[in-house]
């Protein structure tokens, strides 16, 4: 498996998707060989044998906000930070994206950016297992994931890929002007960014720019555009008869990594991921349950809602059964608000872990009805009765179609969910008056 290209893909605020193409494409190039991760004091296993993954496994994924002119050895501040948990009894994956700018307890320090963590667990000496781990411990004190390995990457080597891509092409939805966006945030040394909406075709550090621009966005629409740069990554790779110099590419990215995972894991992630359907895999931000704040000495940050962060995190890491079921969802405004409350509900539903187009709002009116019903036709129980519960309405809502709903559907959806006046649409932030 080619995990140099894997992990390069990943820092760029990549999915499981990549790891998965990586997967598939490296036993056919070199049948029978074992894929080495050279991680000198990583811990790795002395044993010949592939160690099978048989449990769900959590991984941070970190992109160093390093600068050229800062040297290769020495962790700086993480400018990208990603959770993917893999779950081989479910055959089901799912990517977190975490917004830099989260405002969190940090263990190896204190209350701070949750991207300052990888900096100060470095700089203390005497915090066992230094950044990486306080890294970890971070995630795990504030979101209650327990990380189970993680890669460091630097930013510099993706560049050179895209470009040994010849480039990638960038389905664009929103124009993007960014006049003081910097490769090396030296005064004056400027990349000005521009980009309208439409196909883009992006070399290496266009792309890396219009992943990371932050003076002109907000860090959630940042994590939307990193994700839209992985899979045209993945598109082109795809596309075209690459990797066929994966061990070139091997050579040459190497030294841009630092993991724990053992290099005799990686049979059995490639043999997993063969195994997962790209449609079973979920792709979540914290950041709908997050709420701006300034903090006692005037940084702007976000302060995160214990509860709203819980219940997504509880989607993507604990409900992977839902992506399983893939169910088609259109929803139907029932209720005697003057709000767009459909939409409200198509907003929630995809923030709480159904993928991005899968539920859809009906454009028919529908009729009020007190009570929210929703109408289970082809079988998906479980979408249903979790459903239900992230309304706020009881699980008797929920009900399985008869003949005389054959008309009650726009779509072809596996679900129809009328809203009623019962239903709780409240957001997932809080609004943040202090710390935590």
């Amino acid at each position: 498996m080619l995990l140099a290209f894997v992990v390069l893909l990943f820092a760029c605020g990549a999915g499981y998707g990549s790891l998965i193409l990586a997967a598939r494409i490296y036993p056919i190039l070199f049948p029978g060989s074992h894929f080495i991760i050279p991680c000198p004091g990583c811990g790795q296993t002395t044993s010949s044998d592939p160690s099978p993954i048989d449990k769900r496994m959590n991984i941070l994924i970190m992109g160093l906000d390093r600068r050229p002119q800062e040297g290769d050895t020495v962790f700086t501040r993480a400018d990208t930070m990603i959770v993917a948990t893999i779950d081989p009894q479910t055959k089901t994956a799912g990517i977190l994206g975490i917004p830099r700018d989260t405002y969190v307890n940090i263990p190896c320090a204190s209350e701070d950016r949750i991207n300052t963590a990888l900096e100060y667990g470095q700089d203390d000496k005497d915090y066992p297992g230094g950044g990486p781990q306080c890294a970890k411990d971070t995630i795990e004190e504030n979101f209650g994931i327990k990380i189970d390995h993680y890669i460091i990457i630097d930013f510099t080597a993706f560049k050179d890929v895209i470009d040994s891509l010849g480039g990638i092409d960038v389905d664009v939805p929103d124009y993007l002007d960014d006049d003081l966006y910097s490769d090396t945030e030296k005064p004056g040394d400027y990349f000005p960014l521009h980009f309208v909406p439409g196909m883009q075709h992006m070399d290496g550090r266009t792309a890396l720019g219009y992943a990371r621009s932050r003076n002109t966005t907000s860090d959630f629409d940042r994590i939307q555009r990193q994700q839209r740069v992985i899979f045209a990554v993945m598109d082109k790779a795809m596309s075209m008869n690459v990797l066929s110099n994966a061990l070139d590419l091997w050579n040459k990215y190497k030294k841009t990594i630092v993991t724990d995972i053992s290099d005799f894991m990686i049979p059995g992630f490639a043999k997993l991921a063969v195994d997962i359907p790209q449609d079973h895999i979920s792709a979540l931000s914290l950041g709908p349950c997050m709420a701006p704040w300034t903090t006692p000495g005037g940084a702007d940050v976000l302060l995160p809602s214990d509860e709203g962060c819980k219940r997504i995190v509880d989607a993507l890491f604990y409900d992977q059964q839902l992506a399983a079921e893939g169910a088609v969802v259109e929803v139907r405004d029932g209720t005697t608000s003057n709000e767009d409350v459909a939409a409200q509900a198509v907003t929630l539903l995809t923030n709480l872990g159904f993928p991005q187009g899968s539920v859809v709002e009906a454009k028919a009116p529908a009729s009020t009805v007190a009570n929210t019903e929703i109408i289970d036709y082809t079988g998906k129980t479980y979408s249903a009765a979790r459903i239900a519960e992230w309304l706020g309405v009881p699980a008797t809502a929920v009900r399985d179609s008869t003949p005389l709903d054959a008309d009650l559907r726009t779509t072809n959806a596996d679900i129809v969910v009328f809203l009623g006046d019962d239903a709780n649409l409240g957001a997932l932030s809080a609004t943040s008056t202090g710390s935590q």
